[in-house]
């Protein structure tokens, strides 16, 4: 097929010929992506497709002449579609075959980073396909893993309709807006959100599936429904569109690799399919900014560099951010939790305990059980010093007639650690020492208790003795399995106060505990057991930004780690918080998992 002059002159043209002469920066793969557009070209004719131009430049037109900006600076202008965006969606409304005069690309999958356009540009497509793709009664689907992050697309395109700012021309011409739809009047056509949590998936015949943030599906649940019930559609079209995830176990990580062995030529063909992948290339430096526009094709035009440095700044000070920051806004697919707090920063803090910091300044405690593996935790941290400062002293135990099963198990030396004493990790001035005689000569790192479990009695006993000779202003915990022993512990006159072990209560202590470490303010002793605990602690982090701590290996305990922050919590008297809209209600707010 040969190109026309109008054709080659127009922006998805000169966007695919400015990426194959190398004047934008892009990755290999949307190179190759550029490759197979000119080789469809090449090839249109033999394999029985044509390029209709005015098909394709019929969308890109649409956004500017109906649609509006509605947030920010840009609020009220005309919306523009990138070079990227319109190569995208001209090749998909564009490419039809000669013989149905049907479109040829029925499966798109966009990959690209945070804040480079995702909902924005689907809800426009979406009102787009509604209005003018000649499909009567068309049904257009935003498929989520929850109902309220498909809404996130859902409530923009109905903000393009109905905020003060939209054009007029879109209600004009018959769109309108009801608590769970749009429709548009011309073709009697609808869009509806779709999540794994919605109340019925049947009864949908979708035209255009828009399967939004797919590294977040645990499934294809949502779009295999979503793609059987378009069976009867003439063209339908699933979209795929995402950002990278932290499972490379996921649907979407698989589906990505044929995607990528189609681009490769390393799998057959496929000529309903189109992919754009924007990514860092194996090898890149994800610190050097200039390769960061690879994954970000929004960049200098609409994304903010400096916004972006604010958040890898963010990420170099707080290592538990790092591993979000390179899925989020670089686009790699990274298959562990973030790393908590390093090594080498922990150690920072690894002056002696000074036990009369807790008397002199008051401390909160927290009790964390085990389960069948784990180890039971009580600890302890006192208010800051003078120079800010907080000492953190915790005693684990685990049963010893399974403390050498243990230790080959996880392979550390629990028997060890049981015969090493406390004392070499902490300081008690000489007024203290005869109060404290217990914690100078007879208290190991690790207390074996009699018998197959943790017996609570000794736990109980060690529990009131040292909230009592801490001087706690109280003790958190998790109401499970402790209902018995907390009842012991508040008879014996220590105030125990419950802790939710839910993320929105461990967010706010697990941040401040690790902004602690980093700014060697939190006095440990070189603890062996917490150091080693450390060393197999992650970060799990919610669409909201909240954290808490996680396994990163099976094998290893964080239940230390866990009472350390719960009673740091107890500092920073954290309480229930506030109940507000769901996040996912939140416009402004883009979700990945």
């Amino acid at each position: 097929m040969k190109p026309t002059k109008e054709m080659t002159s127009s922006t998805p043209w000169t966007y695919a010929n400015n990426v194959r002469s190398g004047k934008i920066a892009c990755g290999n793969f949307i190179k190759l992506a550029i490759e197979r557009f000119y080789r469809w070209v090449d090839n249109a004719e033999a394999d029985g497709y044509y390029i209709d131009h005015d098909a394709g430049m019929r969308i890109i037109e649409f956004f500017p002449k109906l649609i509006n900006h509605t947030k920010g600076s840009m609020a009220g202008k005309p919306f523009h579609l990138a070079p990227f965006q319109q190569f995208t969606l001209y090749n998909l409304f564009a490419w039809k075959n000669k013989e149905t005069g049907l479109r040829r690309i029925k499966k798109v999958y966009d990959k690209r980073a945070k804040k480079n356009g995702k909902s924005a540009e689907m809800a426009g497509l979406s009102l787009y396909v509604m209005a003018a793709d000649n499909e009567y009664e068309a049904e257009v689907y935003v498929g989520a893993t929850k109902e309220d992050q498909a809404k996130i697309c859902h409530n923009q395109a109905k903000q393009f309709i109905e905020s003060p700012v939209a054009n007029p021309l879109l209600k004009a011409i018959g769109f309108s807006t009801r608590l769970r739809e749009i429709r548009f009047e011309g073709t009697a056509s609808k869009m509806m959100p779709l999540g794994g949590d919605s109340k019925t998936q049947d009864g949908i015949n979708s035209h255009v599936s828009i399967i939004d943030e797919y590294h977040a599906h645990k499934d294809d649940t949502v779009k295999e429904n979503l793609e059987s019930s378009s069976i009867q559609r003439r063209q339908p079209i699933t979209y795929h569109i995402t950002t990278a995830g932290f499972n490379t176990q996921s649907v979407c990580y698989n589906y990505e690799q044929v995607c990528k062995d189609v681009l490769l030529g390393t799998k057959e063909e496929n000529d309903s399919l189109w992919i754009m992948i924007h990514e860092l290339d194996e090898g890149d430096d994800w610190q050097d900014p200039d390769n960061w526009i690879k994954a970000n094709p929004l960049l200098h035009n609409g994304l903010s560099l400096k916004r972006l440095m604010e958040e890898y700044n963010d990420a170099i000070l707080q290592p538990s951010k790092q591993n979000n920051f390179k899925t989020k806004h670089l686009n790699m697919w990274v298959d562990a939790p973030d790393v908590f707090i390093s090594d080498e920063d922990w150690m920072r803090n690894s002056e002696k305990v000074r036990i009369e910091n807790f008397i002199k300044y008051g401390c909160e405690g927290a009790i964390d059980l085990s389960t069948t593996t784990d180890l039971t935790s009580l600890g302890f941290i006192s208010y800051p010093d003078d120079e800010g400062v907080q000492d953190l002293l915790v005693f684990n135990f685990c049963p010893k007639e399974t403390i050498d099963q243990r230790s080959k198990a996880d392979r550390v030396p629990y028997r060890f650690w049981s015969e090493q004493k406390y004392a070499d990790f902490i300081t008690v001035p000489k007024e203290l020492e005869d109060e404290f005689a217990h914690l100078l000569n007879d208290v190991p790192l690790l207390v074996a208790t009699p018998g197959n479990v943790v017996d609570y009695n000794v736990f109980e006993d060690y529990a009131v003795s040292y909230a009592k000779q801490l001087t706690a202003k109280t003790v958190n915990y998790d109401r499970h399995n402790s209902t018995q022993l907390i009842t012991n512990i508040e008879e014996a006159g220590v105030k125990c106060m419950q802790f939710a072990q839910t993320i929105i209560y461990y967010s706010y202590p697990t941040k401040e505990f690790e902004k602690l470490a980093l700014s060697g303010k939190l006095r440990h002793g070189g603890n062996p057991v917490l150091r080693w605990c450390l060393s197999g602690c992650g970060i799990y982090r919610d669409p909201n930004e909240n954290i808490r701590l996680s396994k990163k290996h099976s094998s290893k305990r964080i239940d230390p780690l866990i009472a350390s922050v719960m009673a740091l919590a107890g500092v920073l008297n954290v309480e229930e918080p506030e109940r507000k809209q769901s996040v996912y209600n939140d416009p402004n707010k883009e979700f990945y998992a």
